[in-house]
């Protein structure tokens, strides 16, 4: 799907996120009384938290938590802060006005921003100046000379929030890939990573987590030679990485969402997050 100007995309975004978020917390009357817990928020987040969610529930069975949905970081935001859910899911720094909602956040986890290609691309590696010249739209064929099928995330998304803030000059190649309309855009992370998988020889961002933790068919590439690897993810010298992190009302705090989210930082909730392809990084909930 790709964009015509900025106001369509706008209001498609707000409806897709209405959507999502009505989903997320609309629970049938007869098992709304057994919910404790109702998470929701960025994609990037729902791997990780779909594999702690079925732990903890394994340790504490008479706390109840909702199916983890998916309605973005900024849908998350604004749904803990009208207190439609319980524990937002974000992949991103709290920008502008979401920080003054008076919300609380706790990190927990860190994922490799990854450039992701179908398993047929021969290519074991990119640059930052080949991978800004693909999606400029002057690199478009990979070394064997398939052309390369690009694919986009929306404005905001936090992909994209990386990328911008830590590849020199992707902020302006992508600003003008959208302006032009150049590339399809994805939505959601299960659709970017089912297009890669699918969709030979394309290109475009995916979590390392993800891809670990779901075993997804998606070739890795080498960022300027350096695979997103734990040590160097965790030394700085691999720099595309998202933080992600819990959201709450500290005002609406109970004894079971910090139960919650004191066993993901806890040991057995960092070794769960290691064997997916996470880097445990938490701070307790208050």
């Amino acid at each position: 799907m790709s964009i015509s100007s900025g106001s369509a995309w706008k209001s498609l975004q707000q409806a897709v996120c209405c959507a999502m978020l009505l989903a997320a917390v609309a629970i049938p009357a007869e098992n709304a009384a057994a919910e404790s817990i109702i998470l929701a928020g960025s994609g990037s987040n729902l791997p990780a938290v779909r594999i702690l969610v079925r732990a903890f529930q394994r340790s504490h069975p008479a706390i109840r938590i909702a199916e983890p949905t998916n309605i973005g970081s900024a849908g998350a935001i604004r749904a803990v802060a009208d207190g439609a859910i319980s524990i937002g899911l974000i992949s991103r720094p709290l920008l502008g006005d979401e920080q003054h909602l008076g919300l609380a956040v706790v990190p927990y986890s860190r994922s490799a921003v990854v450039i992701g290609v179908h398993p047929l691309v021969k290519d074991d590696d990119i640059t930052f100046k080949e991978l800004n010249s693909i999606y400029r739209g002057d690199k478009i064929t990979w070394r064997d000379g398939h052309k390369i099928i690009v694919l986009n995330r929306e404005p905001g998304e936090s992909s994209i929030f990386v990328l911008e803030e830590n590849v020199p000059g992707f902020r302006e190649v992508y600003a003008d890939s959208i302006k032009a309309n150049r590339w399809a855009i994805i939505l959601k992370d299960e659709g970017m990573n089912q297009k890669i998988e699918t969709l030979p020889y394309s290109i475009g961002f995916s979590d390392l987590g993800a891809i670990i933790s779901q075993n997804l068919k998606i070739k890795v590439l080498k960022l300027n030679g350096l695979y997103p690897s734990a040590k160097n993810l965790s030394s700085g010298a691999y720099p595309l990485y998202k933080q992600l992190s819990f959201v709450y009302r500290p005002d609406r705090l109970t004894p079971d969402m910090q139960a919650y989210m004191s066993y993901v930082c806890s040991q057995d909730g960092a070794k769960i997050l290691k064997n997916n392809g996470y880097i445990p990084f938490c701070t307790q909930a208050k």
